[in-house]
């Protein structure tokens, strides 16, 4: 039957039949609905960064030893039982890979990239990671030789980027660059960075900055700014062998002995500091030079660590370790001259080999030394009692999974001494 399209009717028709399909078509019930129970699709992004914060928290809180290695084109940290048997926590950057790229792709950078949690022969220094596991240091790199880089952090809860550098640089009339690199976090969650390679400023979470000085203690290591200290407010530039009392760090340097020099230390205060690296003093102030007397003859002592206020553990010059009194009294301030003093062998720790020592730390209660040592397929773990000393024990071998690449960790992972 045919309807004339000018009727009333049909109108009224059209109309009714026009509502009911747009009031189909608006019903949530006739869209394709999710089937009960299904759980929604998560976002990527959101997932990658809870998993990292998850991992980051767990292994910061681990006891045990904590060891880094090359996971493909990254680093990892991995948290194992003292026995090296059980994986207790595990992180990688490449979980924030994502995230690391889109940094990149937005500032027209080369790379984004989070330095490892070990650092310059275990230890980093600023650590690379807040002390509440929230936050990771990120340096982004515009070029393959990094004439420019930008520094900031990676909040893991929200997935936002703060760029330090960009917030500083100055455009218009007058414009002004700044070249930002090596950041790391303090124990007390300030956030560090080099600048210019001349000025240390540290950040609060709001991004404001503040300049901070450099102490003049084992300044003549001009290389491993990278892995500098925060004690007291203070860059220091050599990070395993500040004094637990914060007040002198010991400085590896040869040390005159009649007509030859021997390895030694010299006690470094870190008092004295400068606000630039170019206002160094062309003579650094004169502090007392410690070297090791073994009996009758010399030994080199290079310090790794003080296992306590008054203990300094030495790394031998053939692969030994053994420990030395030092008074911490002798670190002064009233010096006019060079001056020396010897001290004397109080323990041996592990004794020389011609074995290949990969990688040593001390463990987190300061009673033993870990040492990795051997050739890289075949290596092997040992303790060594610092309190009892006894010679290396044999713990296994190097976990197969963190094998290539291997470093223990030292030192405090929320970043060394406050």
């Amino acid at each position: 039957m045919r309807v004339r399209g000018g009727g009333r009717t049909a109108t009224v028709a059209a109309i009714l039949l026009l509502a009911a399909a747009c009031a189909k078509g608006a019903d949530p019930a006739a869209a394709p609905q999710r089937a009960p129970g299904t759980p929604a699709t998560p976002d990527a992004g959101k997932t990658a960064l809870a998993e990292a914060a998850k991992s980051l928290a767990a292994l910061m809180a681990a006891p045990g030893p904590v060891v880094c290695s090359r996971n493909g084109d990254h680093w990892q940290a991995t948290a194992y039982d003292d026995a090296f048997r059980t994986r207790a926590a595990s992180f990688t950057p490449a979980t924030i890979e994502s995230q690391l790229a889109a940094i990149a792709a937005k500032l027209g950078a080369e790379k984004a990239s989070v330095r490892s949690l070990c650092g310059a022969e275990g230890d980093p220094g600023v650590s690379p990671v807040s002390p509440d596991g929230r936050r990771v240091a990120v340096q982004v790199d515009f070029s393959a030789g990094g004439a420019l880089t930008h520094v900031g952090w990676l909040d893991l809860g929200t997935g936002a980027f703060t760029d330090l550098t960009a917030a500083s640089d100055k455009k218009g009339y007058v414009t002004e660059t700044f070249h930002d690199k090596n950041p790391g976090f303090a124990p007390d969650g300030s956030f560090w960075f080099v600048r210019d390679s001349q000025e240390y400023f540290s950040a609060d979470p709001t991004g404001r900055l503040t300049r901070r000085q450099i102490s003049l203690a084992c300044f003549g290591r001009r290389n491993d700014d990278t892995y500098y200290r925060v004690v007291r407010s203070l860059a220091v530039l050599c990070p395993g062998t500040v004094h637990p009392s914060g007040r002198f760090a010991a400085s590896p340097r040869g040390v005159a002995q009649w007509l030859s020099s021997v390895q030694g230390f010299q006690l470094d205060l870190l008092a004295d500091r400068v606000d630039r690296y170019a206002d160094a003093p062309d003579h650094l102030p004169f502090r007392m030079q410690v070297a090791v007397r073994d009996g009758g003859d010399w030994r080199d002592c290079t310090p790794v660590t003080w296992i306590n206020a008054t203990d300094l553990l030495c790394s031998g010059a053939s692969n030994d370790y053994y420990t030395v009194a030092v008074d911490p009294a002798l670190a002064r301030d009233d010096l006019d001259h060079a001056d020396s003093t010897k001290v004397k062998v109080k323990a041996e720790i592990a004794p020389a080999t011609e074995t290949s020592i990969i990688s040593v730390a001390v463990s987190g209660d300061r009673r033993s030394l870990i040492i990795a040592a051997g050739d890289a397929g075949t290596a092997k773990l040992y303790r060594a009692g610092l309190l009892n000393p006894g010679g290396p024990v044999e713990i296994g071998p190097i976990p197969a999974e963190v094998r290539e690449g291997f470093t223990l960790h030292s030192g405090d992972r929320a970043g060394g001494a406050g």
